[in-house]
């Protein structure tokens, strides 16, 4: 090859590369922006309180067949958000009998719930509806097998639990924040009387002389259904803290707390 060739050749070359690089290099203008969103969930929050300062909890030693007690409890809300269902389950433990001849379920057997009333939002102070079906014998025993739904009236039956927050339709379902509630509870258990004498002319109640039993009334608040916040909605608090929130057959607005009426809490852009 010439010289004249080699030359030519490295010229090409070197405008090639130099083509490469140029291709390869650009400068352009560049902007960013930021939307700044914040997330902040609610409370939710059962409070359970005593009335008028009277005893709640069914701690009594000494009893007989035929004894019966009431109690009464308030269900309240202390969180942000509403409270749709208190569902109320029942666990027992430390059964003892010192005379060894019943088994703890055979005493749970022995006390009957004569009424469990609850709040029927009909008027302001005292509970009116019986969640328990009329003539059906609900026991202790009942409640710690969860062998309630023959036995309580379906409208208070979730999930196969007994519903102690009010069914009622409208704004006074539920437990809401705003406005404030308080749902009464009002429960009485009677140490079941059976006349019933064994072959030996014993009352067949003798066996449940001298035993025990730990109860526990377990209570589960559940929240109502989400809410749809739409696009043409604005910033603020979401109405979660009222009754009648989305129920999986509508949705409320999201920033009223009822039609025409606007939530306290609702801050807009």
């Amino acid at each position: 090859m010439s010289v004249k060739k080699k030359l030519a050749m490295g010229v090409m070359t070197g405008a090639l590369g130099l083509s490469l690089v140029g291709g390869g290099t650009y400068a352009a203008f560049n902007d960013t922006a930021t939307i700044n969103n914040h997330f902040a969930s609610g409370e939710l929050d059962l409070v359970v309180g005593k009335s008028a300062n009277k005893p709640i909890s069914f701690d009594l030693t000494n009893m007989k067949p035929g004894d019966n007690v009431q109690r009464i409890f308030k269900l309240s809300n202390g969180g942000t958000l509403a409270i749709k269902d208190v569902l109320l389950t029942a666990t027992a433990s430390n059964f003892s009998d010192t005379d060894g001849d019943s088994g703890k379920n055979a005493f749970l057997s022995q006390f009957e719930v004569n009424f469990m009333n609850t709040d029927g939002e009909t008027s302001q102070w005292q509970p009116r509806e019986d969640v328990i079906m009329d003539n059906a014998t609900l026991t202790l025993a009942d409640l710690v097998n969860n062998s309630v739904s023959s036995k309580i009236k379906p409208g208070h039956l979730v999930d196969g639990k007994i519903n102690l927050a009010s069914i009622a339709t409208g704004d006074t379902r539920g437990i809401p924040v705003d406005p404030p509630d308080t749902d009464d509870v009002f429960i009485q258990i009677t140490f079941k009387d059976d006349p019933t004498k064994n072959g030996n002319n014993e009352y067949v109640q003798n066996k449940f002389m001298n035993a025990s039993v730990d109860f526990y009334f377990n209570l589960e608040a559940t929240q109502w259904d989400g809410v749809d916040v739409d696009s043409h909605n604005g910033n603020g608090a979401v109405n979660n803290g009222v009754q009648s929130s989305s129920d999986g057959t509508g949705t409320p607005d999201p920033k009223t707390d009822s039609a025409g009426g606007t939530h306290s809490e609702e801050v807009t852009d």
